[in-house]
């Protein structure tokens, strides 16, 4: 990616958030498209609470595809987990248990 656009991330974050960004957010929001981090950044804006861990919460919205018109939900960490640690013994890797967890929270 070229600097101008990490630059450009740098700054949309800033104005969403009043912070700079750390080193591990631009790396993370390096690969994506300029739009899809604007999204992002809106949504971690639209939280109707305050976002502690910038970080964890757009790797979040990133892994379970969040958009500004789906808001986070509440879920049970601990249900998610035992649901993935099941599908983990049945053989399939972590990123494939996660999605089948994600997938049957969506109804799919």
């Amino acid at each position: 990616m070229e600097a101008g656009n990490i630059s450009a991330i740098a700054t949309a974050y800033q104005i969403a958030t009043l912070t700079y960004p750390s080193f591990e957010v631009i790396e993370l929001l390096k690969p994506l498209p300029f739009e899809r981090v604007l999204e992002l950044l809106l949504i971690m804006r639209q939280s109707p609470r305050p976002v502690k861990s910038p970080l964890n919460f757009l790797r979040r919205a990133i892994q379970e595809n969040w958009s500004a018109e789906t808001m986070p939900e509440k879920v049970n960490r601990h249900i998610e987990y035992v649901e993935e640690n099941f599908y983990l013994k049945k053989g399939y890797t972590i990123d494939q248990a996660r999605e089948i967890v994600q997938a049957r929270k969506r109804g799919g």
